[in-house]
C-alpha cells in the first residue's frame, strides 16, 4: 500500500552551512522508500534555496533563511508544529534539531511521529549556551511513542528519558557498490573528514595532538569539510598560531571523485569528537579499508576494536601518540583496514531501508 511519508530535518544535501551525514542518511532512506511511497523531506531555508524533487523525493524548505544557520535552525524548529497540524501523511520521521531537540510534534497530529536521532544534543547545547536545553529535551521526549535510534547507546538514552517509548535500532549505511569496490590506497596523509564544528568534532584537540608529534610525523594532516564561518576562522587561527600552516591542510568540502581520492590517500582517519551520533564517515572509511583513530566516547562504543584505535576520551597527548604509532606501523594499518572492510559489509542502505519500512508498517498497525 502506497503511503505518504514525511521526513523533517533542518539540514539537507545542498545546505551551504552543513550538508552533513545526517542529511545524506535521510536522503538515502527517503529515495529508496520513494520507490513504493510518496516521500517529502522538509528542511530549513538557506540563501538561494528552492523547493525541488531529487531522486523522486520532494524537498520543501520551511522557516527562514534570515540570520544564518543558527537562527535558521530556530525558525525551522518553530515552523514544524504548524506543518504537522495541517499536512496529510501516514507517518512522520522527525530528526532532532538543536538546540531544542524535539518539537513535540506528536502534540499536533493524531498520526504517528517517529523520532530519528543520531544523538541527543540537549546536554551539549546546555553546556554551550548555559541554558536548560537538556531539561527541555527530556520533557519533550516523553511526548513520543516511537523512535529510531542509530545505535544501542542512543536507544538506552531514549529509554532513560521515556521508558514507554518503542525504540528500533537501525544504523546508518553505505551503498552496496561502495562496499564491493576493491581497496586501492596510496597512504599519503592523515585525514579528518566531516563538518568543521570545532566544539563537537574536537578539531581544537586534533590540531593540538598533531602539533605535539608533528616533528616526528611524515604525513600532513588533511582536514576536509566545511562549517560556519566562525568555526572555520577559529580553526585557521589555531593552525597559524601554532605554525602548522605547511603541515595542516584545509581543503574544504570534498565530494564524489575528489572524496574517493581523499580516502584513497589516507593512512588512517581521525575522529576526535567530544560527542557523536553514527557518522557516515566511519562507514565510508571502512569501505576504502581505512582504519580509524578516535576517542572512546560512549556514542562510538559500537565500533569494533578490530578496525580502529580507541584513545581515552579527550587525552590529547595520547591521541597524538596513537597517530604517531599507527603512522609508523604499516602492518597494523593493513590489518585494521582489512577488518574494517569486512565489518562494513553489514551496512547496506538497501537492507536498512527495508528495516525502516517494516518498522513504520508495524507502527501503523499498532493500537
Amino acid at each position: 500500500m502506497r503511503r505518504k511519508i514525511i521526513f523533517s530535518n533542518y539540514d539537507d544535501l545542498k545546505n551551504p552551512f552543513y550538508a552533513g551525514g545526517g542529511a545524506a542518511a535521510i536522503h538515502e532512506i527517503a529515495r529508496r522508500l520513494a520507490a513504493r511511497h510518496d516521500v517529502t523531506v522538509l528542511t530549513g531555508k538557506y540563501p538561494g534555496c528552492r523547493d525541488e524533487t531529487v531522486d523522486n523525493v520532494s524537498y520543501e524548505r520551511i522557516g527562514s533563511a534570515a540570520g544564518g544557520p543558527r537562527l535558521g535552525q530556530i525558525f525551522f524548529h518553530f515552523a514544524l508544529p504548524a506543518q504537522a497540524a495541517r499536512r496529510d501523511f501516514a507517518v512522520w520521521f522527525e530528526s532532532l534539531t538543536p538546540p531544542f531537540s524535539t518539537a513535540c510534534l506528536q502534540f499536533f497530529t493524531r498520526q504517528p511521529v517517529i523520532i530519528v536521532t543520531q544523538n541527543l544534543p540537549g546536554k551539549a547545547m546546555a553546556k554551550k549556551y548555559k541554558l536548560p536545553f537538556q531539561v527541555l529535551e527530556r520533557v519533550g521526549l516523553k511526548t513520543y511513542r516511537y523512535a529510531v535510534a542509530l545505535s544501542e547507546p542512543i536507544r538506552a538514552e531514549l529509554l532513560r528519558a521515556n521508558a514507554r517509548m518503542r525504540v528500533e535500532v537501525i544504523p546508518n549505511g553505505v551503498d552496496q557498490a561502495l562496499i564491493n569496490q576493491p581497496v586501492e590506497k596510496s597512504e599519503e596523509s592523515i585525514l579528518f573528514l566531516g563538518r568543521l564544528d570545532v566544539e563537537q568534532k574536537g578539531l581544537d584537540m586534533l590540531v593540538d595532538a598533531y602539533r605535539q608529534v608533528a616533528a616526528e610525523l611524515a604525513p600532513p594532516l588533511v582536514i576536509a569539510g566545511s562549517g560556519i564561518a566562525r568555526d572555520e576562522d577559529l580553526l585557521q587561527r589555531r593552525i597559524q598560531e601554532w605554525g602548522l600552516a605547511a603541515r595542516v591542510l584545509l581543503v574544504g568540502r570534498v565530494q564524489d571523485r575528489q572524496k574517493a581520492e581523499t580516502f584513497r590517500r589516507a593512512m588512517f582517519l581521525v575522529m576526535p569528537s567530544r560527542f557523536e551520533g553514527f557518522p557516515l564517515t566511519l562507514l565510508e572509511a571502512a569501505c576504502y579499508g581505512v582504519p580509524i583513530v578516535l576517542f572512546s566516547i560512549p556514542e562510538l562504543a559500537w565500533l569494533p576494536a578490530s578496525c580502529c584505535v580507541k584513545v581515552p576520551p579527550f587525552d590529547v597527548s595520547a591521541f597524538g601518540q596513537a597517530m604517531l604509532e599507527l603512522a609508523r606501523d604499516p602492518a597494523r594499518r593493513a590489518a585494521l583496514g582489512r577488518a574494517a572492510k569486512s565489518w562494513v559489509r553489514a551496512f547496506s542502505w538497501d537492507s536498512l531501508a527495508e528495516r525502516y519500512e517494516k518498522f513504520f508498517a508495524g507502527v501503523l498497525t499498532s493500537p
